[in-house]
């Protein structure tokens, strides 16, 4: 790697990391956050129970036989084949339009997701449904996830990237000082497995449901008012639109993990 190049990988790090801190350092104005404070202290404490379980029962399934279906559904074979081709290219010239192409196929793949969960979120909110649109949900998220880190020529089935991706699911959802740990801990977990210390990370069954609680607990309570204005009938087509956000707020996360990741990696 000549001169030129490294000062371009440091450069588009440099940008990465600007926009990691303006992520991490996002708060709520104070009229949204009271208005948030006000739904929470009225929804009852059964439908959050009934959230966390609900998507713990979801990231399960994914991870058991879920991914499988996303594949086929994502076309993912020809996400790695585009990856695959960039990678070609980079490997003869680092260059701005070289490292674009990953960065283009990563973000058109994302807008269809954010599309059909927004859509299906708001139909069955009209209709006061608020929980059963979360299978489907989850699985917009983990597609995204997933064509995100194929665009970018990473492995998403192994057990150690498992940890990596509820990782980054737990940046997106946490509050506060907190998030900038639970980022510190994703792009360690990130190096550590592209260092061929995956074995470090790898979960066991027992760390994988600890692993996938915690982030159901994380995920449900940020999403706890939006199903909850999702269960009230006609006034529900309005949570639909959280779905956009949070599909949305996740796969920008995963974008500048794995792009980091890849930009460290050449």
């Amino acid at each position: 790697m000549d001169k030129k190049e490294t000062r371009l990988i440091k450069q588009q790090l440099k940008h990465i990391h600007k926009a990691e801190m303006k992520l991490l350092r996002y708060h709520p104005t104070s009229r949204s956050a009271l208005g948030g404070n006000f739904i929470r202290s009225k929804v009852p404490e059964k439908l959050l129970d009934m959230l966390e379980s609900a998507f713990e029962k979801g990231f399960l399934y994914i991870f058991d036989k879920g991914t499988s279906m996303i594949e086929r559904s994502g076309n993912l074979s020809g996400v790695k084949e585009k990856s695959a081709y960039h990678h070609t290219v980079i490997k003869r010239e680092i260059s701005k339009q070289s490292i674009k192409n990953f960065d283009v196929s990563a973000t058109n793949k994302s807008w269809a997701n954010k599309g059909i969960s927004t859509v299906e979120g708001a139909a069955l909110g009209v209709f006061g449904i608020g929980l059963p649109d979360i299978p489907v949900f989850l699985g917009m998220i983990f597609k995204s996830i997933y064509e995100t880190a194929a665009s970018y020529g990473f492995n998403y089935t192994s057990v150690e990237e498992r940890a990596y991706i509820l990782a980054l699911i737990r940046v997106a959802a946490t509050k506060d000082s907190q998030r900038i740990l639970e980022s510190e801990n994703c792009d360690r977990i990130g190096k550590l497995i592209d260092a061929g210390h995956g074995s470090e990370v790898a979960l066991t069954r027992k760390d994988l449901q600890e692993d996938i609680q915690r982030t159901s607990q994380l995920l449900s309570s940020s999403m706890l008012v939006a199903k909850f204005i999702q269960g009230i009938t006609l006034v529900g087509a309005i949570g639909g639109g959280f779905n956009y956000y949070w599909i949305h707020r996740i796969t920008k996360v995963a974008a500048l993990k794995y792009k980091k990741r890849f930009l460290q990696n050449l």
